[in-house]
């Protein structure tokens, strides 16, 4: 069974890299970015691709309830998000769960690049949201001005970049990006629409519960601390015969949620579930081969970590000591059975701007730890908490308690402290870019419109931190669906960043780095983005871990496979009889 766990992620891994090679290799945009004004072959036929299925109901299970629904919001765990984003939304653009290509969606037939930083996107005709709302260009800015704005909450910026939108006719718009943006389609899948007048006309209590896209599927309840339930959307737009866009074979879902992997599994065992997802290693043992689906999660397991405001990690001697005090292949191999590879960063090979040089584990050495935090000055006084919730990655407390135990060992002073969801979405927003927007409002200015200089993020960092409170050292998934760092770059480099605690303004430093790194293509942008990893690893910018896979429960008459992230797109499934 290891074997064949091993061999799924290292398949995933060698179509990753195969994609970011050509990615690196090919030019400004990506060969995903092939679509322009007419839709690619594989939509160019009839709906006929909808099978039937042999059951009109499923239930999946998931490891926490989410946060939100609505996409203006953070849904929290990204295994929840497929419950809106893969289902109830559908995207401005999408990667294939095939061959990682980026395709169009039912609102979109294509795009092309007009300059280094205007992309135009052609929308779909004929599209309506769930509560009868036209889709064309006046719906779609709604979102756009929401997701564009570097406040957005929604946390598809994070991977897109700020940028502003205008109407070139009902079914045109263009994205006008802050910065050059040459792989715009390639960042853009987690951008998502909100019917605009249902989404203007109600208060926000109902659009953090609800969500009003035009996806395969539409929203019917949710059971605060019981399930939700969804339907097909019998006018969904099917888009020509890609699997993942056609209208939905299984007519009504219910999601439910677990926090205990092996919970999860016995419920597919029992047939109380058709699937679960994460069911982790202690659930495998309980499960026959033909219950096991193998995948990837594109995530790396990782500490964000305070290096602008706590006083001892600030330093980079005490960070590197903290890494090499970790026994990491100790922790793969006892409490996941060696199912996973220990990484250096929070990419790993393959990914645009990754070597193996600065992906590569570091080395488990307590002496050296000793030594640095003598050179460091480490004082123990100041303890270091780790924040986790405990439900969101399988071992994920045992993991958070062997650090504590490592670092003691060391003489460096730790605790863990677990927390809800919604606590740590709140606290993991407050970093360097909301300090900057409090120092920016304090000014007068507007944090929205103002052009922010190294004055502001120098006086962000000196104020000792935002007006909410932040951790030490967060539990966090870092995800590279992009298979580029640029995403990591905007959402944890960057000092304009809600969730960065990396903030280094000197001259030539990262945040001068930033902008040309995402502004470059081919070989310039490998070159610029592997700097930057590189400062990510040699200076111990995060407490990286391992990677993390993705292991499946699920009914054997259920016909899916695992995507490279962890999207369940339920309208790509069906039972067979």
């Amino acid at each position: 069974m290891k074997f064949l766990v091993k061999t799924k992620i290292s398949l995933w891994a060698i179509l990753a890299s195969m994609m970011v090679f050509a990615l690196a290799c090919g030019g400004a945009a990506a060969p995903a970015a092939e679509p322009s004004s007419t839709e690619p072959e594989t939509a160019k036929v009839s709906e006929s691709a909808t099978v039937a299925s042999g059951r009109d109901q499923i239930t999946l299970v998931v490891p926490e309830e989410p946060i939100a629904l609505g996409s203006r919001h953070s849904i929290g765990a990204a295994l929840n998000a497929a419950i809106t984003r893969a289902n109830l939304q559908d995207p401005l653009t999408w990667q294939s769960g095939d061959d990682l290509r980026i395709v169009p969606t039912s609102g979109t037939v294509g795009w092309e690049q007009i300059d280094h930083d205007t992309w135009q996107f052609q929308l779909r005709e004929g599209v309506k949201f769930h509560n009868g709302e036209e889709w064309n260009a006046d719906a779609a800015l709604y979102s756009f001005a929401s997701e564009g704005n570097p406040s957005s909450g929604g946390g598809s910026i994070n991977y897109t970049g700020s940028y502003t939108a205008e109407k070139v006719d009902d079914f045109t718009v263009n994205l006008n990006c802050e910065e050059a943006c040459p792989i715009f389609p390639n960042t853009s899948f987690f951008l998502n629409f909100e019917a605009p007048e249902w989404h203007a006309n109600n208060p926000e209590d109902v659009t953090i519960r609800e969500s009003v896209g035009f996806g395969p599927y539409k929203h019917v309840s949710w059971d605060a601390g019981v399930s939700i339930k969804q339907e097909a959307y019998e006018d969904y737009v099917p888009v020509g015969d890609h699997f993942e866009f056609q209208k939905a074979a299984i007519k009504n879902i219910t999601w439910l949620w677990r926090d205990e992997p092996t919970v999860i599994a016995a419920m597919v065992k029992a047939g109380e579930a058709d699937m679960g997802w994460d069911i982790g290693i202690d659930g495998i043992g309980s499960l026959s081969p033909e219950q096991l689906r193998f995948g990837s999660s594109a995530e790396s397991y990782s500490l964000t970590t305070d290096t602008v405001w706590h006083p001892e990690m600030k330093k980079k001697k005490v960070r590197q000591a903290m890494v090499h005090a970790i026994n990491c292949q100790e922790l793969v191999d006892e409490l996941y059975s060696g199912y996973t590879t220990c990484r250096g960063n929070i990419i790993w090979p393959g990914i645009i701007g990754a070597s193996e040089r600065n992906t590569a584990p570091y080395k488990f050495d307590p002496a050296l730890s000793k030594k640095l935090l003598q050179e460091a000055g480490y004082d123990p006084k100041n303890t270091i908490t780790i924040m986790s919730r405990g439900a969101r990655v399988p071992k994920q407390v045992e993991v958070a308690e062997a650090l504590v135990g490592y670092w003691k060992e060391v003489g460096i002073s730790a605790e863990l402290n677990i927390v809800e969801p919604s606590i740590r979405s709140t606290m993991s927003k407050c970093a360097v870019g909301k300090a900057v927007q409090e120092v920016v409002a304090a000014s007068g200015r507007d944090p929205d419109t103002a052009e922010i200089t190294k004055d502001d993020m120098n006086a962000a960092l000196a104020k000792g931190g935002a007006d909410c409170p932040h951790a030490d050292l967060t539990g966090n998934q870092p995800s590279n669906e992009t298979l580029d760092f640029g995403r990591q770059v905007i959402y944890y480099k960057s000092c304009l960043g809600i969730r960065p605690l990396i903030c280094d303004t000197s001259p030539g430093g990262i945040q001068d780095q930033v902008v040309p790194a995402l502004e470059a293509s081919g070989e310039e942008r490998q070159r610029l983005l592997e700097k930057l990893a590189d400062t990510f690893h040699d200076d111990v910018l995060f407490i990286p871990l391992f990677d993390l896979p993705m292991i499946y429960a699920a009914d054997p008459k259920l016909i899916w496979e695992p995507r490279l992230d962890p999207a369940i797109r339920v309208s790509s499934m069906h039972f067979v009889d």
